[in-house]
């Protein structure tokens, strides 16, 4: 199973969540929850826009499913 990050696209809203914030950003994708949680906790405290990032799984159907 691989865990991957949703970024939220405007800080303070829980409306919209990306993979990607932009061409030349990359998909985040962990073989663990473990180190999902921490590099989207790093993510978070180095952006000094307080955006929340999220560790998500991807169903089967193409939706997410957040994990944390």
């Amino acid at each position: 199973m691989a865990y991957f990050i949703h970024k939220q696209v405007v800080p303070g809203n829980n409306f919209i969540w990306v993979l990607k914030m932009h061409d030349e950003d990359t998909i985040d994708s962990f073989e663990t929850l473990e180190k999902a949680q921490i590099y989207a906790g790093q993510l978070f405290v180095n952006d000094e826009t307080q955006r929340v990032y999220k560790v998500v799984i991807k169903n089967e159907d193409g939706t997410f499913l957040d994990v944390s």
